[in-house]
């Protein structure tokens, strides 16, 4: 019983210590300025050869944003700063081979640009000129395989980067 209450105590000496001294959880910080409380997400602009990449990075940034309750998600003409994003590369390579030397594994490198503008003066209020990330995936045995297994990958790269724009904006990496 005894050393049931010295561990409840350490623990409250350290819960304690870590409120107190500013630490604060990945995601809840808030440098913007305290006039923004309303955020517009349009929809990413593609500059790359894939297909329909934007829609999805747009959706998680978007569900990033609303997950967090930071700033509320509405409409562009209704937001106090909108975060533009612009897909700028798509890159895949075959990064693992087969003893035939065909492709067995591909990486796909996207990086995005993106840009927080409060709208009532035009002041950038964040920016990133080239966010990057990667993922891995297998090469199937059809055109079919390959490009589900790829899509896959790019709906892991937004989730990931849509996390990581969501927590720059707000600690202003």
């Amino acid at each position: 019983m005894k050393k049931f209450l010295i561990l409840v105590c350490l623990i409250s000496v350290l819960a304690a210590g870590l409120l107190g001294c500013g630490y604060n959880f990945r995601g809840k910080t808030n440098n913007l300025p305290s006039d923004v409380r309303t955020i517009a997400v349009p929809v990413f602009k593609n500059n790359t050869g894939e297909t329909r990449i934007e829609s999805t990075f747009t959706d998680q940034t978007i569900f990033q944003f609303t997950r967090s309750q930071i700033l509320r998600v509405v409409g562009e003409n209704q937001a106090d700063a909108v975060l533009r994003g612009t897909i700028t590369r798509a890159d895949v390579e075959d990064v693992a081979f087969t003893a035939q030397e065909t492709s067995q594994r591909r990486r796909i490198t996207i990086a995005v640009k993106a840009v927080l503008t409060r709208t009532k003066d035009g002041k950038i209020l964040w920016q990133r000129h080239e966010l990057k990330q990667q993922r891995t995936y297998t090469v199937g045995s059809s055109p079919q395989t390959n490009e589900s297994n790829k899509m896959v990958a790019v709906a892991e790269l937004a989730k990931s980067m849509a996390q990581t724009l969501h927590d720059s904006v707000f600690e202003n990496f």
